[in-house]
């Protein structure tokens, strides 16, 4: 157990150095380090983002193919369960599934984030750093891997880098996704929560604007 913990508080600490690092490297001076710290987590949970979205087309595109909501309910369910924690609801009639409304809202907000994820990851003007982003955020390849990719020089197009310059152009793509993200407003759907029982350093997820 006592390993586990040193383990655990060794990765809070290397993340936090990481985070200051970025801070350090960035040329942007309104970027704060809680912004970073969203940008990270965010950047982070891109995958699982795609994942339901594409899982709430299928589900559409198979009611529209004539699918019955059996099995409908049982190609999605675990997905909406794992990103939920809730049981999947929807009413049935016939060989028709009506998803809630609520569950058209979510994917419509996952998408609109991860779209404006993608686009500050393909709009960069440093080909290391557009490379390095896509690879590790959109295509959610490995560190090491990514390094050696660099390394290599695969794309014929840009130049090869060394596994330091690699660390460099990673935390300055994250800083200048961080930028693009808090100037379309993005990172204010990301919130860090210090609220009671949480731990000191908050817990982040993402919360929709409300509509008045």
């Amino acid at each position: 157990m006592d390993n586990e913990q040193s383990v655990i508080i060794r990765s809070k600490e290397d993340d936090s150095a990481d985070t200051q690092k970025i801070i350090q490297v960035n040329f942007f001076d309104d970027l704060e380090q809680d912004d970073i710290r969203k940008t990270k987590w965010l950047l982070g949970k891109y995958a699982d983002l795609v994942d339901v979205i594409k899982n709430y087309e299928y589900s559409l595109q198979q009611i529209e193919n004539g699918m019955s909501a059996y099995d409908i309910l049982a190609a999605e369910g675990s997905v909406a369960k794992r990103v939920t924690g809730q049981e999947l609801t929807a009413d049935v009639t016939a060989n028709t599934v009506i998803l809630k409304d609520q569950r058209h809202v979510n994917y419509k907000f996952y998408k609109f984030i991860t779209n404006n994820v993608k686009f500050a990851v393909n709009n960069m003007r440093d080909k290391h750093e557009g490379l390095i982003a896509k690879l590790l955020f959109l295509d959610g390849m490995k560190y090491l891997k990514a390094q050696q990719y660099m390394k290599n020089g695969y794309r014929s197009d840009i130049p090869s880098i060394s596994e330091t310059t690699f660390a460099d152009k990673r935390r300055r793509a994250i800083a200048n996704i961080a930028n693009s993200l808090k100037i379309n407003r993005t990172l204010d759907l990301v919130v860090i929560d210090y609220g009671r029982g949480r731990n000191r350093e908050g817990e982040i997820g993402l919360r929709m604007p409300e509509v008045n």
